[in-house]
């Protein structure tokens, strides 16, 4: 079983809470995802989990992440397989822990901005062609681009 986008998602929700005591919103989720993705892209060449990001107009979104946010309560409980499947991957799991000791007490506004950035993917993505377009799949190449050139956690 490969992990998807909403185990990271939860995972991410868990050591917010767990790690900062920080409840994180459906933006910081998806923009502090987009950024653990980003990240491991940029340092493996390998996709994190399989959903792409979307390009909508508060910045990257995980569609499913944002469409199934809401029906999870705090706090968050990872199951046990998970757990394993985590600790399998490490190099994502330091990744995420980094992100969110970085990054969970920033503001979904300020999130946004940042991902708004000119030259960002979102924005590569968005500014592509002569009209903007929402709900774009924002390709693999110019993420790992932009975060192999602007990282947002320092190697370790």
């Amino acid at each position: 079983m490969a992990l998807t986008s909403l185990d990271y998602s939860d995972l991410l929700r868990y050591l917010s809470f767990n790690r900062k005591r920080v409840v994180l919103n459906k933006t910081q989720v998806n923009k502090l995802l987009f950024m653990c993705y980003g990240t491991y892209l940029a340092r493996t060449s390998r996709k994190m989990f399989e959903e792409p990001p979307k390009a909508w107009p508060f910045g990257p979104v995980f569609p499913r992440v944002y469409k199934t946010f809401d029906q999870k309560s705090m706090p968050i409980i990872i199951p046990k397989e998970n757990i394993v499947l985590f600790k399998q991957n490490e190099e994502a799991l330091r990744i995420c822990v980094s992100v969110i000791d970085k990054y969970s007490n920033t503001s979904a506004y300020n999130l946004s901005m940042w991902s708004h950035k000119e030259g960002s993917p979102w924005y590569q993505t968005v500014y592509s062609g002569t009209t903007v377009v929402w709900n774009k799949e924002i390709k693999d190449e110019i993420i790992k681009e932009y975060f192999t050139q602007h990282p947002v956690i320092s190697a370790s």
